[in-house]
């Protein structure tokens, strides 16, 4: 490993570290404009200039493109070096605004601390300023051309890290301006960014615009609720408002970057309509006179009804604290639970991904960005998880092929190998895949006991792959050339038993090879952000909402539910099916931080608390335990209570709207009235959660599970089922934008929601007679959708995708995939031609007249 000294400082650093980075080991922010080591180096704004006085390199060159090597001597402070970077600063002076005071950026600005430190106060040039005009670049970004200083970062983050095609470099010379070819709004999921990484104010935050100053806002680490990823944030409050959520720099997990869900999916925090008081029959009251009521309540419905006969049901997008707390409570009263998932399909799902993850296999996004291949199996990550797409397309820069086996149109950012197979064809495919990658390895013991049954697991579907036999031997030989393969795969959507398949097929990978073996890792996009904790906390003994209101073993529906962070009314995917549930309900308790279906139909609703407020410990897909820090103490934004004035000089006033606090503060309330004592269970998980801090996380998962080979009976099951259905199916997708309630919320919310969609395959379309962009009805068993038609040739025949946005009615569908007869599609008519259909159609048998 190199040795070099810089600025009188040895270091010794890692082959390929460049100069700049070697510095930073070292406490010497050297200047830079255009570097982020995520992006790479161009050396494009030569604002690194040091100085070389030995070595391989002598003289001024730009540190952030030399690589550090043995008995290099450097100094960033040589007398050559700051002239230099003097003389750069003043030439991005020249045609520079001096419009600090009214610039968002100012106090947090690059340029600003560059030009004051390298001693610039007076602009020499008395020409003219070049100037430009600004662009609409949508709801996130504004943009002020004439503060540019031509750095590239903007433009190589969009295009090149992020795929973006929308946004780029026009005109020549001093012309040269970054924005889209028209105006319009970003396409791109992680546009976000390009206001944190432009070192001056050309880009920056447009929803926190002329809000505040940067000195002016109270800031702690945190973790991202809108997804099982885990990233890590940085969210910015002023006068109890979060204004904006910036990126936290983790090097494992979201390196530099955050997508735009997770960026701007925080305005339910500050929502003037947030519930902020105790309701006892829709009439506010005390947080004591609540509680009281509700230990009243259920403790006559357990009277009547016999124990378990009301169930606690905690969303697992709650915190550990909150699920622990909720666990000790159903014990106390003799609960039915807790429930952490919302159908029996979430819940086996997780409690899968808990027990047959290990750290064995179990990868992060750092190690996905440096796959050398991936093999996308059942899943959609730009939807379900925007930056492990992210992460996809950064393996793919680097060489690594992607292959995709999923029968939707997954759009991954990159190029790909794409077979779009259905449901149950999917396992005849990785066996063919096996197959042809490795055919002449014998496995022994476990492993070769779960070949033998995925091979006749796939034996029903292998005939049907002939047509598919060049993609798979593409994907087959770039398997078996690679020594560091993650496959991604999902909870949503797929059958049950396919987690268990994918952590199978991952060992098998890894017995291939004898002497280089494969070092295969496996990475499960999970339902929501603390789906993990949830499955580990219910491996011993769990249930699911739909179980408590259906049970399976002929037991009696409860009576009465308290239901925490989740909002069954509108999240449950059959609609029809919960309102009637809910409607036989003695009592409904619910603890929400948003004014949702479920709260406004509550017999006792409870204000609960944000992340922002409280923090607490979630784990991420991968298992890894973080913490995130309370931001602020919580009350009502004082844009609220005092109409936009200075916020009141009493400073012995009680804080307004401070009702709101985490579940776990509620449930031991009600634990409290009970006069029972806490107990105490999960030692190990506790003791983690304890030493957790923002800085640093524990792995919750064991090393290798009990059962690394698990049984394929219930993806056996779903195939012998599926294997003569000549109909099709319907799939619900997850969107960027519209499948997290959290993020809906607000006016930016529903500014960024995707439109509702129905994907098919363009021979279906022609074969119905319908065009794309036109409306269709969509019959399911649980009503009626009306959604915009999208064809796709990359997604798979005899399928019908829905997206999961608030609008697509998806909630009818009655669950996340059914069956589905393409041929009942309608389009839906013009009043005209609706007139013109009754004639054709005189019993009214289709709605709106068939195409």
């Amino acid at each position: 490993m190199p040795k070099l000294i810089i600025d009188g400082q040895e270091v010794e650093v890692e082959p390929g570290t460049k100069v700049i980075d070697a510095a930073e080991r070292l406490g010497i922010m050297i200047p830079r404009f255009c570097y982020l080591k995520s992006l790479g180096a161009v050396g494009a704004c030569r604002m690194c200039a040091v100085k070389f006085l030995k070595g391989n390199k002598k003289d001024l060159d730009m540190s952030c493109m030399v690589e550090a090597r043995d008995g290099m001597i450097i100094s960033t402070d040589h007398p050559d070096a700051v002239a230099f970077r003097a003389q750069v600063i003043e030439w991005l002076m020249l045609s520079h605004p001096h419009d600090c005071p009214v610039c968002d950026e100012g106090g947090h600005c690059l340029l600003q601390d560059m030009t004051v430190s390298g001693g610039h106060g007076r602009r020499n040039f008395r020409g003219l300023k070049r100037t430009y005009k600004n662009q609409y670049l949508g709801h996130l970004i504004e943009h002020e051309m004439n503060r540019c200083i031509h750095c590239y970062r903007c433009v190589r983050f969009y295009r090149e890290y992020a795929g973006g095609t929308d946004f780029g470099t026009f005109g020549i010379a001093g012309r040269v301006t970054y924005q889209r070819f028209e105006p319009g709004s970003l396409e791109s999921p992680f546009s976000g960014n390009l206001g944190e990484i432009c070192p001056t104010g050309t880009l920056t935050d447009k929803p926190a615009r002329y809000r505040a100053r940067r000195w002016d806002l109270e800031r702690k680490p945190s973790i991202c609720a809108h997804c099982s990823l885990g990233c890590n944030t940085l969210p910015a409050v002023h006068y109890r408002e979060v204004l904006r959520v910036e990126n936290r720099y983790n090097e494992n997990i979201n390196g530099d970057f955050l997508c735009d869900r997770g960026r701007y999916g925080f305005e339910y925090a500050s929502l003037t309509e947030r519930p902020r008081q105790t309701r006892v029959k829709g009439t506010p009251t005390t947080p004591e006179h609540g509680a009281e009521e509700t230990i009243k309540r259920i403790r006559e419905i357990l009277e009547q009804h016999g124990p378990q006969s009301v169930g606690i049901h905690v969303s697992s997008r709650c915190t550990l604290e909150d699920m622990l707390t909720a666990e000790e409570l159903a014990a106390n009263l003799k609960l039915s639970g807790p429930s952490f998932f919302m159908t029996e399909e979430e819940r086996i799902a997780c409690l899968e991904a808990a027990s047959l993850l290990g750290t064995d296999i179990s990868r992060s996004l750092r190690q996905v960005r440096e796959a050398d291949m991936v093999l996308i199996l059942g899943s959609d990550p730009l939807h379900e998880g925007p930056m492990a797409a992210l992460a996809v397309r950064q393996a793919a820069r680097t060489g690594a092929i992607i292959g995709v086996l999923d029968p939707r149109p997954v759009n991954l950012l990159c190029e790909t190998i794409h077979l779009p197979l259905t449901r149950h064809q999917l396992p005849a495919a990785i066996d063919a895949l096996l197959d042809k990658a490795f055919p002449e390895t014998e496995f022994q013991g476990e492993p070769s006991v779960f070949r033998q049954e995925l091979r006749e697991l796939a034996s029903s579907e292998t005939d049907k792959l002939t047509s598919l036999a060049e993609p798979l031997a593409n994907i087959a030989a770039a398997l078996a050339s690679a020594r560091r393969p993650v496959l991604i795969c999902s909870a949503d959507t797929m059958p049950t038993g396919w987690l268990s398949l994918v952590a199978g097929v991952t060992r098998l990978l890894r017995e291939t090879g004898s002497e280089n073996r494969m070092d295969a890792g496996m990475f499960c996009i999970l339902p929501k952000a603390n789906s993990m904790g949830a499955g580990i906390l219910g491996a011993k003994n769990s249930t699911s909402l739909q179980n408590f209101l259906t049970p399976m073993d002929n037991a009696q529906p409860i009576k009465g539910l308290i239901c925490i962070g989740d909002d069954p009314l509108t999240e449950f995917p059959a609609e029809q099916w919960i309102a009637e549930c809910f409607g036989k309900l003695d009592l409904l308790v619910c603890m929400d931080c948003i004014d949702s279906a479920t709260w406004k139909k509550a017999d006792i609703a409870i204000p609960q608390s944000t992340l922002f407020e409280t923090g607490g410990c979630l784990i991420n897909n991968e298992g890894r335990l973080q913490r995130a820090m309370p931001v602020f103490a919580g009350g009502t934004p004082v844009t609220q209570t005092g109409k936009g004035s200075h916020p009141p000089r009493n400073t012995d006033a009680p804080l307004t709207g401070n009702g709101p606090q985490n579940a776990g503060h509620w449930l031991k309330l009600l634990m409290q009235k009970t006069d029972k004592s806490e107990h105490h269970s999960h030692a190990a998980l506790r003791s983690a959660m304890d030493q957790a801090t923002s800085a640093e996380s524990f792995n919750m998962l064991p090393d290798v599970p009990v059962s690394p080979f698990p049984s394929l009976e219930s993806l056996a099951s779903f195939i012998e089922k599926n294997d003569g259905n000549k109909s099709g199916e319907i799939l619900v997708t997850a969107s960027t934008f519209g499948s997290d309630r959290l993020a809906n919320e607000g006016p930016l919310g529903e500014k960024l929601l995707n439109a509702p969609v129905l994907w098919l395959h363009p021979d279906e379309t022609a074969r119905l007679g319908i065009e794309e962009g036109q409306t269709v009805l969509v019959p399911l068993s649980q009503g009626l959708a009306s959604v915009k038609l999208q064809e796709s040739m990359d997604m798979a025949h005899r399928t019908a995708v829905l997206s999961k946005t608030p609008e697509s009615g998806w909630q009818n569908v009655g669950g996340l995939a059914a069956p589905f007869n393409i041929e009942h599609l309608w389009r839906e008519q013009a009043d005209e031609e609706t007139k013109a259909a009754a004639d054709i159609d005189p019993d009214n048998s289709c709605p709106n007249g068939r195409v």
